[in-house]
């Protein structure tokens, strides 16, 4: 699978779970995928986001514990924590 099919299979949410997890893990592992890909994949729920959290943290360096209740696989917290850490960055 391409890096352009899987956006396109995590854009929709219409795709099979098997496609959806297939395209996570392309995404992920693409240097050339960007974080609003990820963020995508994080909307999916389940073993797609995950695996984007996955990418997230490593790519990111954000903070975490190895507490699991403390893995984040949700898009809103990730955009809030992208957007200060951007915000950070420009001050």
């Amino acid at each position: 699978m391409t890096l352009d099919e899987a956006r396109s299979i995590v854009s929709t949410s219409q795709s099979a779970f098997a496609r959806q997890v297939e395209a996570a893990a392309v995404i992920a592992e693409s240097k050339r995928s960007e974080l609003r890909d990820l963020i995508r994949c994080l909307r999916l729920g389940g073993l797609p986001a995950e695996t984007a959290a996955t990418a997230l943290y490593l790519r990111t360096a954000r903070p975490y514990s190895g507490n699991v209740e403390e893995f984040s696989t949700d898009a809103v917290d990730w955009s809030r924590y992208l957007a200060s850490q951007l915000d950070q960055a420009s001050t």
